[in-house]
């Protein structure tokens, strides 16, 4: 880890989906809302909107959702691990968020600040919202978990391009994950060790969507 004491810009110089917020204004939300309330169907409903004139299934919608959600959870937790920059941990009350049209949701956490911990991000957040969105658009909790390791790894891609001195720091702590919260997800067994995962986030169903880069489907 760096010596020096890293800032919030230097969290945010990483890319905008690990920038944080300051909960000012109205129309933040907190997560829990994603659970429990119309928000989740809400998002979703956005998602079909953006992808207008495509006729794709509620649960593709969902899923496609999912990647942009927890792409934008994962990385300010990764990004302040690797960098050592003391973060509140995320949670699903503590952590709010305000619709958007377009580009990373904008994100604030609230709490005492502490050292992060990426593995304490699937019990307290990640799980939760993956069982909301499986139980309501049907859509299989592997899935799910895969769309989680694919935003972990884009994390660490992203940490390694923007600051090369942290990409082994970042790998490091995406091969922990993937031994441990997020195992049978996926691995390095794509061109140059690149993640795999060994699911599909189904966004080939959505006309003209293709394969990710990380799909099963595309390196059969």
């Amino acid at each position: 880890m760096p010596t020096d004491t890293p800032t919030p810009a230097d969290l945010a110089a990483l890319g905008p989906f690990f920038a944080l917020q300051e909960r000012t204004g109205d129309g933040w939300h907190t997560l829990r809302e994603l659970v429990v309330g119309p928000a989740l169907d809400e998002r979703v409903r956005y998602v079909e909107a953006r992808l207008a004139g495509a006729d794709i299934e509620p649960r593709v919608a969902a899923s496609t959702m999912s990647l942009g959600l927890f792409a934008r959870l994962v990385s300010p937790v990764i990004g302040a691990y690797v960098l050592g920059t003391p973060l509140p941990r995320p949670t699903l009350d503590g952590t709010y968020w305000r619709p958007v049209d377009g580009g990373p949701w904008p994100l604030a956490l609230t709490g005492p600040s502490g050292t992060p911990d990426p593995a304490a991000l699937l019990p307290d957040v990640l799980d939760p919202l993956a069982a909301a969105i499986a139980a309501r658009y049907a859509l299989s909790p592997q899935v799910l978990r895969g769309n989680v390791a694919s935003a972990v790894f884009g994390a660490v891609g992203t940490v390694g391009t923007a600051r090369p001195d942290l990409a082994d720091a970042a790998r490091s702590t995406g091969a922990a994950l993937l031994a441990g919260p997020l195992a049978g997800t996926g691995g390095p067994t794509g061109p140059g060790g690149r993640f795999v995962r060994t699911s599909c986030c189904l966004y080939y169903r959505i006309p003209g969507g293709g394969y990710c880069g990380d799909c099963v489907l595309a390196h059969r």
